[in-house]
């Protein structure tokens, strides 16, 4: 007896070959062509999507890249601005030490055109002269370091002589030094601690550097006298004035007026007495004449 399976196996065996029979060579062909234009459409779809893929793959690498360029381009700006910075630094501390040394300082030639660090091309310096911009900062760094270096030092010496005694206090002529001279009353030696200049009556008598009036007021034998503490050891005296022009504890600089040549006290006629004193020393004025007439 025959299976199930098999009977409807033979069934359908007989029921396509009844169906080819029955189509016509027209129809066939018809159904093949159809098959190739859908299975193409469906090549063409796939073609084209990744297509699209790989160029959107292409454009996120060319996004990226053009980040980090932009972020490189940003880097070099930076690194240009902080260069400016650097020079402009310099420049001024230049001009700083230049003004140490007198009233009208050479000016400072400024290097931040940015003409100078682009290529007159209009691009960049090549990317081993961008890599070197940290080491020339660097370089630069460590010479405004030795400029702030050597302007402190000569900040420093500056301040120590506009304190020191440098100039002569009035405009005259010598007429008794320092040391052991004879006495113009007695005619006896003695120790004679400043320096007599004569002078008119009247002449003004100037601060030789910058200092505060510590003492105003009258001395035995010296008569009106001003005593001038410049700091650092260093103290002056006038004697025999005839007007004194400034207080006790008020600021001085040099080529200030403080008085006027007199003749009070022990004297022969007008003249200014003047003393200087290095750490409670009496020293020879002569020796800090060296800055000339004021």
């Amino acid at each position: 007896m025959r299976k199930p399976l098999d009977f409807l196996y033979s069934e359908l065996k007989v029921t396509i070959r009844l169906l080819k029979e029955s189509l016509s060579k027209g129809f066939v062909y018809f159904l093949g062509f159809s098959l190739f234009l859908l299975v193409g459409t469906i090549s063409f779809s796939f073609l084209d999507f990744f297509g699209q893929r790989i160029d959107q793959v292409k454009a996120i690498k060319l996004e990226s890249e053009n980040k980090i360029l932009a972020g490189k381009l940003l880097d070099l700006e930076f690194f240009l601005s902080k260069l400016g910075t650097e020079i402009n630094e310099l420049g001024y501390m230049e001009q700083d030490i230049r003004s140490l040394f007198g009233p009208n300082p050479l000016k400072f030639n400024n290097f931040t055109d940015r003409n100078q660090i682009i290529s007159e091309s209009g691009g960049f310096y090549k990317e081993n002269k961008v890599r070197n911009l940290d080491r020339f900062i660097d370089e630069i760094r460590d010479e405004k370091k030795g400029f702030e270096y050597i302007y402190e030092k000569l900040n420093q010496k500056k301040e120590l002589l506009e304190h020191t005694p440098s100039i002569y206090p009035v405009d005259g002529y010598f007429s008794r030094g320092f040391g052991v001279v004879p006495d113009p009353f007695t005619g006896e030696s003695g120790l004679h601690q400043g320096l007599d200049i004569v002078a008119d009556l009247g002449t003004p008598v100037i601060a030789p550097a910058r200092g505060k009036v510590s003492f105003v007021g009258w001395q035995k034998g010296l008569g009106k006298l001003v005593t001038i503490d410049h700091g650092n050891g260093y103290k002056t005296s006038y004697g025999h004035l005839s007007v004194i022009l400034v207080q006790s504890r008020e600021e001085v600089e040099r080529g200030e007026i403080i008085g006027r040549v007199g003749n009070t006290g022990y004297s022969t006629g007008p003249h200014l007495h003047y003393e200087v004193h290095l750490k409670g020393r009496a020293v020879n004025p002569q020796s800090y004449l060296w800055g000339g007439r004021y």
